[in-house]
């Protein structure tokens, strides 16, 4: 494994959206990388205070959940 592939807080990182339909629950969209973690976080709080379900993604492709609501 090399640098790029853990999961830390160095690195890319962006909002992943879902969608929920009934029982499931599918990503729905994705938005543009951002330089640091934090400035992903900010965007990811905002968009739940407005409703809406999201997760953060690391450029390795680890998602950490912040809705509640999600499937683990």
């Amino acid at each position: 494994m090399n640098r790029l592939d853990r999961n830390s807080t160095t690195g890319m990182w962006r909002v992943v959206f879902y969608d929920r339909k009934g029982n499931r629950v599918e990503i729905d969209r994705t938005g543009p990388w951002l330089p640091t973690k934090q400035q992903a976080l900010n965007w990811a709080q905002w968009f739940e205070s407005h409703g809406y379900y999201v997760a953060l993604q690391g450029q390795g492709g680890a998602l950490e959940r912040r809705s509640s609501g999600l499937p683990t």
